[in-house]
């Protein structure tokens, strides 16, 4: 269940590598979100790779497949559309007690990027690809919930290197492993396309 509270909007802008925040976003609280805040330090770091390099000043996510609008959006693209703020526990299924972390992101509902991508009617899945080849497969039902965003901050500070710099998904309610780093694509389908560890067994739906 999700308590929603209006604030003001959020706007952001580069200096250098950082975001200057003049407002506040909408904030979903998730239900899982009760705890202290993980200091950056404490997270956990599941990867199938090293972590990419991936610069702000050549940064573009791709969205396309079958959709009426194929778009790519730069780094500063995404900061200036409306974004939100998701309090959520991030958890690896593998272990979910004590691999978890609590957190605040900001981003872009994807819902705004399905609107204005329009996909096909026939499209059941998004699939997020992260710059180190890495895939997790949503499906669209999923994908339209409110407080299913791309992520460029985490507890108010442009997200970490390690934990998926510039942007990543962040999926409440669901394991960690859909929450796909250094996101570079979304890709829309209407075929049963599966991402890296739910081809190897894991849940197609990822539900805690």
């Amino acid at each position: 269940m999700l308590t929603v509270k209006r604030r003001d909007f959020l706007k952001a802008m580069i200096i250098s590598t950082s975001l200057l925040v003049l407002g506040r976003p909408l904030v979903y609280e998730y239900q899982h979100s009760q705890s202290a805040l993980t200091p950056f330090g404490s997270w956990y770091v599941v990867q199938i790779a090293g972590t990419p390099e991936v610069l702000v000043n050549n940064y573009i996510l791709t969205v396309d497949g079958e959709v009426k609008n194929p778009m790519t959006f730069t780094y500063e693209d995404l900061i200036n559309l409306p974004s939100v703020e998701v309090k959520d526990t991030i958890q690896c299924v593998s272990d979910p007690f004590f691999l978890k972390a609590n957190v605040v992101w900001t981003g872009i509902p994807l819902k705004e990027i399905i609107d204005m991508v329009k996909p096909s009617p026939d499209v059941i899945k998004v699939v997020g690809f992260g710059a180190e080849g890495y895939t997790a497969d949503i499906p669209i039902y999923k994908a339209m919930e409110p407080d299913v965003i791309i992520a460029y901050m985490a507890d108010g500070r442009p997200l970490p290197q390690v934990h998926g710099y510039p942007a990543r998904l962040a999926v409440p309610g669901w394991w960690g492993y859909t929450y796909v780093k250094w996101l570079v694509r979304l890709y829309f389908t209407s075929k049963n396309v599966l991402g890296y560890w739910e081809s190897e067994g894991y849940p197609d739906v990822a539900k805690k």
